[in-house]
């Protein structure tokens, strides 16, 4: 029993030794012989392309990979026109709209046909995903109008690409 264990061993070490074999001078010569081929290649391109026109290759490539890092750390605040247009009941008009990015706040000053179309506006805000809560800072009637004035905290990811 112990010699057929010897020979099912000595056989899978043949098999282990031929495989390393057949990798290490068939295969690798192989793989040589395509590397040296692609490096051929790239030679033959390089020369065909000028140094001057190298240059303004890595010119062109570097302002492209500035302007990409650029946008890519650029906040979008033109997405609060959209939701603003979204949100906003036909009954109330904005007077005096202050957006700072740096605390997410938008300020808005308008007015509201009664106090029952700010309700339903200040519903409206509370609503919306992308402002995190709001503050009504003052409203007063005003001629027949409520006029406010209310500040948005609007979230990240309305700022976000």
């Amino acid at each position: 029993m112990p010699w057929r264990l010897l020979i099912f061993s000595s056989f899978i070490f043949l098999l282990a030794i031929l495989a390393y074999a057949g990798m290490s001078f068939g295969y690798a010569n192989y793989l040589n012989t395509r590397i040296s081929n692609q490096d051929q290649t790239i030679d033959a391109l390089t020369k065909k392309v000028t140094p001057e026109a190298q240059g303004i290759f890595v010119d062109f490539y570097s302002r492209l990979t500035n302007f990409n890092n650029l946008l890519a750390d650029h906040i979008y605040a033109s997405k609060v026109f959209p939701m603003m247009e979204r949100i906003t009941t036909p009954s109330v008009y904005y007077d005096n709209f202050d957006l700072n990015i740096a605390d997410r706040r938008l300020i808005l000053s308008g007015l509201a046909s009664s106090f029952d179309a700010l309700s339903q506006q200040l519903y409206l805000y509370d609503r919306e995903s992308l402002a995190e809560g709001y503050i009504l800072n003052q409203s007063r009637l005003v001629e027949g109008l409520v006029n406010f004035k209310v500040t948005l905290i609007l979230s990240p990811k309305l700022f976000a690409k």
